[in-house]
C-alpha cells in the first residue's frame, strides 16, 4: 500500500460533562478536518446542561452520541475505555468536549502510521486560557531543547519516559495526540492509577515501552483551561497521584528504562517541586472561588518550598488571602498565564 492510499479510520473519542458553552467549537473542529475517514464517539457523562442539545444540532452522520449514567472524573480511564469498545478506527484520536482541533491535524499525524512501528503520533498542544489563547504551547520550546529528539520521538524505545517521569506530565497531550489501537489493546487500553482523573500520564508511559513517537512541530490542537474544568479543581490531589504512579512505574520497569540513581534522586526533587507548585495553584483557584480560609491553608504549604519563585509566590498568596483578593492581575503583569474567573469564562 502507497501513502496515497493509506487512509485507515480514525476513532475519536469525546467525554464530555456540562460542556455546552465549548462542545460546539469541538464538534465544528473535528468535522471541518480535511481528512475525512473518521467516527466520532461523544460519551456525555449525564450532563445537567443544554449539552445535548448543542450536540443534535450537528447532522453528520460519522458523530454519534451517548449518554452515560454519571461516573465522575476519577473514573474517566474507564470512560475512554468504554469508548474504545464502542468504535473500531485502526487509529485511535482523544477530544475532550472542552478541547478543539486545528482542520490539519488528522492529516498531519494519520500518514505517520504507515511505519508500523510508531505507536504514537502527536504535535504542539495551543494553551487557551478561558476563550483566549495563552500563547503557550505544549512542548514548548525550552522543553524540546532540555530533552530533544530522544524524547521527543522516543527512539530508542523509553526514551519520553525519562521526560515524563521528571516532568511530572505528558508533553504529548491528549487533544494533539493520534494512537494506534493495537499499541492501546497491547497494554490493556486507556490506563488509571488511585486518585488520577487524567487517563494520560500513565496510559503514555505506559506507550512509550511500546514503541516509536512521531513529532510534528506545530500546534494541531487547543487545550482549554478554565475554572470548570476538571484540571483546576483536582490539580493538587492529581499531582500527589501522579507522583505516586511515577514510583511505581520507575520501580516496575527499572531494568528496561536503565535508570541511574542519581536521575531518580533528581525525578523525586522535581516531583517534590510539583507538589509544591500545585500547592501555590490549588491556592490561587482558592482564592477566586473566595475560599480565604482554604486558600491560606494551600500558600502556606508553598512556603515551604525552597523553590524561591514558589516561597516568594506563597508568600503574596497569603498576604492576598489576608486581603480577600485574588492575585491574577499580578500573575498577568509578571508574565504569567492567569486564571480566567467565573464571570470571563461565561461570556
Amino acid at each position: 500500500m502507497t501513502l496515497r492510499d493509506f487512509s485507515p479510520l480514525v476513532s475519536v473519542i469525546t467525554p464530555t460533562f456540562n460542556q455546552s458553552r465549548f462542545i460546539g467549537q469541538c464538534l465544528s473542529s473535528v468535522i471541518a478536518q480535511t481528512y475525512p475517514n473518521w467516527e466520532q464517539l461523544i460519551l456525555d457523562d449525564a450532563s445537567t446542561d443544554d449539552t445535548a442539545d448543542v450536540v443534535q444540532r450537528f447532522r453528520d452522520p460519522r458523530i454519534r452520541y451517548h449518554i452515560q449514567p454519571h461516573a465522575g472524573i476519577l473514573a474517566l480511564a474507564e470512560t475512554y475505555n468504554r469508548g474504545l469498545r464502542g468504535t473500531r478506527g485502526e487509529l485511535v484520536a482523544i477530544l475532550e468536549g472542552d478541547d478543539f482541533w486545528a482542520p490539519d491535524k488528522l492529516a498531519v499525524l494519520v500518514p505517520k502510521f504507515h511505519d508500523p512501528d510508531v505507536v504514537l503520533a502527536y504535535g504542539r498542544t495551543a494553551i487557551v486560557a478561558g476563550t483566549r489563547p495563552s500563547g503557550k504551547t505544549i512542548p514548548d520550546d525550552q522543553f524540546a531543547r532540555r530533552f530533544a529528539r530522544r524524547a521527543l520521538f522516543n527512539h530508542p524505545r523509553g526514551a519520553a519516559a525519562l521526560a515524563m517521569l521528571w516532568t511530572g506530565f505528558p508533553f504529548t497531550f491528549p487533544c494533539s495526540v493520534v494512537i494506534r489501537r493495537s499499541a492501546l489493546d497491547a497494554i490493556g487500553g486507556f490506563q488509571t492509577a488511585s486518585g488520577l482523573g487524567a487517563m494520560d500520564y500513565p496510559t503514555f508511559l505506559r506507550l512509550t515501552l511500546m514503541g516509536r513517537f512521531e513529532y510534528v512541530d506545530r500546534v494541531v490542537a487547543y487545550w482549554r483551561r478554565h475554572p470548570g474544568s476538571g484540571s483546576w479543581s483536582t490539580h493538587q490531589s492529581a499531582m500527589r497521584a501522579a507522583a505516586d504512579f511515577a514510583r511505581s512505574f520507575m520501580s516496575d520497569h527499572a531494568a528496561e528504562l536503565a535508570l541511574r540513581s542519581n536521575q531518580v534522586r533528581e525525578i523525586e526533587r522535581a516531583g517534590q517541586r510539583r507538589l509544591q507548585r500545585a500547592a501555590f495553584n490549588a491556592g490561587r483557584y482558592l482564592l477566586l472561588q473566595r475560599n480565604w480560609r482554604d486558600a491560606r491553608d494551600e500558600f502556606v504549604r508553598a512556603v515551604r518550598s525552597p523553590y524561591p519563585p514558589i516561597l516568594v509566590g506563597g508568600l503574596v498568596g497569603y498576604v492576598a488571602s489576608l486581603l480577600r483578593t485574588d492575585i491574577e492581575g499580578l500573575m498577568g503583569a509578571a508574565g504569567r498565564m492567569s486564571f480566567p474567573s467565573e464571570r470571563a469564562a461565561k461570556r
